[in-house]
């Protein structure tokens, strides 16, 4: 229960910071001369979404906590390596990503990001690994690049 507590908090203070930081943001009247929306919007939409998802997170997996302790006494020794080793592997992916994003591009690095993190959250057929990841990468490009316009690192060694 304390950490889902943590988890909860962490998405809603950040997403009431986003808030916050969106609302300083719409009232810049010198940023708003250049983009129609503004960054504001987006940071006060972001904010509203992760407050929202943290508090259903929280009603949906607290129903779930007395099933989990009953099994979890069982397997806790074995639990907290496999978590430890997930944790490690998606944090040297996202290291990688940053890292590779200046080399190669914003659009292969997240081919090879989200690549890995599928197989670190649990895909093991590469068939399925490979259609996630490559849907995953046409929408975030489509939506961020395409749609909401944002420039992305084109990359040093290929430039697209």
């Amino acid at each position: 229960m304390k950490t889902l507590l943590i988890e909860v908090l962490v998405l809603v203070i950040v997403g009431v910071l986003s808030i916050i930081e969106g609302i300083r943001l719409v009232f810049a009247e010198k940023l708003q001369m250049y983009d129609v929306l503004g960054p504001g919007f987006y940071n006060l939409g972001m904010g509203a979404i992760l407050v929202i998802v943290g508090l259903i997170y929280f009603v949906v997996e607290r129903k779930k906590i007395p099933r989990i302790e009953k099994k979890s006494a069982v397997k806790q020794s074995t639990g907290n390596s496999e978590y430890r080793k997930m944790m490690i592997g998606m944090i040297i992916a996202m290291i990688a990503y940053i890292l590779l994003m200046d080399w190669i591009g914003y659009l292969l690095a997240s081919l090879v990001f989200f690549f890995l993190i599928n197989r670190i959250v649990g895909f093991r057929s590469w068939l399925t690994n490979l259609s996630i990841t490559a849907a995953m990468t046409v929408s975030f490009y489509l939506i961020f690049v395409v749609w909401l316009g944002m420039i992305f690192p084109r990359g040093v060694l290929l430039n697209f």
